[in-house]
């Protein structure tokens, strides 16, 4: 009887054909290096802020000591393709809050209309060191997924613009976009103004 049952299953083994099954879902797995934030001073010692410089590269674009008081800055993160665009303003009389806010806010509405949902904007708030900021973060295939300003509503102004440098989806750029943003909350929570 064990001799039937052996080639029962010697047959049942060798006749049987090999099954396709579908392959499983598979996710994209991207690992960046663990931050490290070191301390940048934007301008003339006006401002500071906190970098990521473990996966990025921080550069000087231009500076402009007019009557706007522009410092431009780029923050490269090569291994995502992506730069973060800084722009430092010292708030006067032709340089006002209002129309750098409104430059920002044009800007968005560009990147609005190729989005199909509604943006989700976030508030920061430091009394104590007097930082008011927002964050502005756009689902969809746009060029530019997140804006952000940072002020003491007087005297300073940083607006922050990330590019995406390649047409990607943005279900695929995700995980670098959610790495990125850690970085961009961590610098607005790390501002500091020289003059308060």
């Amino acid at each position: 009887m064990n001799l039937k049952l052996v080639y029962f299953l010697v047959f049942l083994f060798c006749s049987c054909k090999n099954v396709e099954l579908p392959k499983p879902n598979a996710y994209l797995r991207l690992d960046y290096p663990s931050p490290t934030y070191k301390e940048i001073v934007l301008g003339t010692n006006n401002a500071t802020v906190e970098l990521n410089t473990a996966s990025t590269l921080f550069t000087n674009i231009k500076t402009i000591t007019n009557a706007n008081s522009v410092i431009s800055k780029s923050i490269s993160y090569p291994l995502i393709n992506a730069e973060i665009k800084l722009e430092y303003y010292n708030l006067n009389k032709s340089n006002k809050l209002n129309d750098r806010l409104k430059y920002l806010n044009d800007f968005t509405s560009i990147h609005l209309k190729k989005s199909s949902n509604s943006p989700q904007i976030q508030e920061f708030t430091n009394q104590n060191k007097k930082v008011y900021a927002s964050i502005i973060n756009i689902k969809g295939d746009v060029t530019s997924p997140t804006q952000f300003y940072a002020t003491d509503s007087v005297n300073n102004l940083l607006i922050g613009i990330l590019n995406l440098k390649s047409k990607t989806k943005y279900d695929s750029v995700l995980p670098a976009l959610d790495y990125i943003k850690t970085d961009i909350y961590h610098l607005i929570e790390s501002v500091e103004w020289s003059d308060i």
